[in-house]
């Protein structure tokens, strides 16, 4: 297998990379890393329950260490799935149809919110696009861990199994 950096398995976009690569070298350290983040936040008091939902009730609710995570591991992530998507010969427009669906989600909910307990049309769009973006994250995610990648060299490069 050739060496390649891990400032380029994290940053960049092209080639291929195996399920065994994905899921040591990004999957397995983003949940360790994003799971002590939000540990952290919980031992100084963010994430308090509110209710009997057990969620943050507002944003300012998710700690200083989580967003930080977050903000560290979303490029490699984006990097990750689409090499791994390449590995399967799918483009990385799926992952660009994830974050769209995620920021118009957002966008719906922050300019629908009444602050008051009104369900508007709006809120109701962005629940049912926040929804729809969970489904389809969680479809590509499978794939991504679960699917063996095309065997011999495809559009998006050579297999990484045969180098």
């Amino acid at each position: 297998m050739e060496k390649v950096s891990l400032w380029t398995l994290y940053t960049s976009l092209q080639g291929r990379i195996s399920k065994r690569t994905f899921l040591l070298w990004f999957f397995l350290p983003s949940a360790v890393a994003l799971t002590l983040a939000g540990w952290i936040d919980m031992s100084q008091g963010y994430w308090v329950p509110q209710g009997s939902s057990g969620l943050p009730s507002d944003i300012s609710d998710i700690g200083p260490w989580s967003v930080v995570g977050r903000v560290l591991t979303f490029w490699p992530g984006v990097a990750c799935m689409v090499k791994r998507l390449h590995d399967l010969n799918m483009t990385g427009k799926h992952m660009a149809a994830i974050c769209t669906l995620f920021a118009l989600a957002i966008t719906l909910f922050l300019f629908n919110r009444t602050g008051s307990d009104v369900v508007t049309p709006g809120l109701i769009a962005a629940i049912v696009t926040g929804i729809l973006a969970i489904i389809y994250t969680l479809y590509v995610l499978i794939l991504c861990c679960f699917k063996s990648g095309i065997k011999g060299p495809n559009s998006f490069g050579s297999d990484p199994l045969e180098e």
